[in-house]
């Protein structure tokens, strides 16, 4: 009588890598819970989820939309405004409806703060080129020295940046060293000079002013920073530069060269900065003369940034932003006038990921949503499951996996748990020995012909409702090689997608 044959496969399961994507370690050490490719999901402390797509809000008659900001007032004015490469500012307050407001401009790149005194709040833009402009509201108001609300004592035209501390309106001056300040809760009148190039050996000029609140709030514990394009932060606190008894450097600290004017986000108390070095918390770059790459947010994806940081510095577009519905912090990557893509972080688990095909030239955070400018276009992102109309290709090659040992696996079957609210196409194929050259083909529609989830065709099946339907099929997997990891793609302009783990069923052999 034949002995029964003694069963050699095993299965092991491997859940979502929601470590995020990881472009630092070796493939061969990478953790199970980090992933080689992550294109277009965003990680949650719990599983992946397809980002989100985006439609348009307002289109603007010509031009590229470079700069968003918005008013919102306590007396419940609220306005958003788009800068246009055709030399005009447009009121996009509403969807689908566009207002011209003023024309003649010389540049869309802005920079802008919102002020509150006696008067009403206040909404100043600077660039560098056009006089500051003021809005209250209901008016706008181009600053000169004989406007209305008139700033002497400086050509506003100079003024390429502004920025508020401690009750005080703070402009820097284009292609220097110096600012210039108004009076205590001013948003006119006098400006005065400060001049920080003494200060600087490394010479450059000022990117950037922030606040870094050491309490995590905005009180007594606010110091001014002051960014420089060669690298340099100075850090200062008080009230009055126009006294030494109540203004004091604190130190001047070499963290590595800013990239793009919108360099900093405010991220707590802390103040990110982005660099060519990666994304440094201020807190952390001031504790030595340069920071450890493992010691920034962007440590598993800095070799990536550090490339992007190196060929694309010189384009107009990068940004960060943090958008806290979603605990999400974006970095936009301009890598031609007309593309770009992003590296968003969940800020609870620290997990990157990639997303491409979102052609944005600018992000902005208004009213609890998240917009971004384009051609022609401002859009409203996160905000359905389609680019516009066309469906998101999502992209996921798991961290290869020997499990326990370097011994040839014979992989015969793999189970993908998977979730989705409607039908998507999906396509996958295991990957061999860190084989990164044969990809997965991209699904080509919404239908998955001939491939069934537990018995039912996704674009035939009938789906109970809009909630999240678990569904966990059977494919053949082939293949013998030391490391394998299932590389997955799908395709849909509806489905809300969430991956949760995928099981590997193999046998194993030998060493050779």
């Amino acid at each position: 009588m034949l002995k029964p044959k003694r069963q050699v496969s095993k299965s092991v399961t491997i859940t979502a890598p929601v470590g995020g994507w990881n472009a630092r370690d070796p493939l061969a050490t990478m953790k199970p819970t980090d992933a080689v490719v992550l294109d277009n999901w965003f990680c949650t402390p719990t599983e992946l989820r397809s980002r989100k797509g985006y439609t348009v809000w307002s289109t603007v008659p010509s031009g590229d939309v470079q700069t968003i900001i918005d008013y919102d007032s306590t007396s419940g004015i609220k306005r958003m405004f788009a800068f246009s490469t055709n030399g005009t500012l447009y009121d996009v307050s509403a969807p689908t409806s566009v207002a011209t407001t003023i024309t003649g401009l010389h540049t869309a790149k802005w920079d802008h703060t919102q002020f509150a005194t006696s008067g009403g709040s206040f909404l100043l833009a600077a660039n560098g080129a056009d006089n500051v402009l003021l809005y209250d509201g209901t008016t706008w108001e181009q600053v000169s020295d004989t406007s209305t609300h008139a700033i002497t004592g400086v050509d506003t035209r100079l003024l390429s940046a502004v920025h508020q501390f401690k009750r005080r309106i703070w402009f820097t001056e284009s292609g220097s060293l110096r600012a210039w300040y108004l009076g205590i809760d001013s948003i006119a009148g006098p400006a005065t000079v400060y001049d920080f190039g003494p200060i600087f050996e490394l010479g450059g000029h000022i990117v950037k002013i922030d606040t870094w609140s050491l309490d995590g709030g905005y009180g007594m514990d606010d110091h001014m920073v002051i960014v420089t394009s060669t690298g340099q932060v100075a850090i200062y606190r008080g009230t009055d530069p126009a006294f030494v008894d109540s203004w004091a450097l604190v130190g001047v600290y070499l963290v590595g060269s800013p990239v793009g004017p919108k360099c900093t986000c405010k991220y707590g108390g802390d103040v990110m900065l982005l660099n060519k070095d990666g994304m440094i918390p201020l807190s952390k770059s001031l504790m030595s003369t340069r920071v450890n790459n493992n010691m920034m947010i962007t440590a598993k994806i800095q070799n990536k940034l550090a490339e992007d940081t190196t060929t694309y510095k010189d384009n107009y577009g990068w940004d960060v932003l943090l958008y806290p519905p979603q605990n999400m912090l974006l970095v936009n990557i301009p890598i031609s006038n007309t593309e770009s893509y992003q590296y968003v972080m969940n800020t609870i688990s620290g997990g990157w990921a990639r997303w491409t095909n979102i052609p944005a030239y600018c992000w902005y955070f208004s009213n609890e949503n998240l917009y971004f400018g384009t051609t022609g276009k401002v859009c409203k992102a996160w905000s359905t499951n389609s680019d516009d109309g066309q469906p998101i290709v999502t992209d996921l090659l798991p961290a290869f996996n020997a499990f326990g040992g370097r011994r040839k696996l014979r992989w015969t079957m793999v189970n993908v748990m998977m979730g989705s609210d409607n039908p998507f196409a999906i396509n996958a194929k295991m990957n061999l020995d860190f084989d990164l050259a044969t990809t997965t083909a991209s699904p080509t529609a919404v239908s998955v012909t001939g491939d069934k989830w537990d018995q039912v065709n996704w674009d035939v099946g009938q789906w109970a409702d809009n909630s999240i339907q678990q569904y966990s099929p059977w494919k053949m997997a082939g293949g013998i090689s030391y490391y394998g990891s299932y590389r997955i793609k799908t395709l849909s302009d509806v489905a809300d997608i969430r991956y949760y783990s995928t099981t590997y069923v193999f046998e194993p052999g030998g060493l050779f």
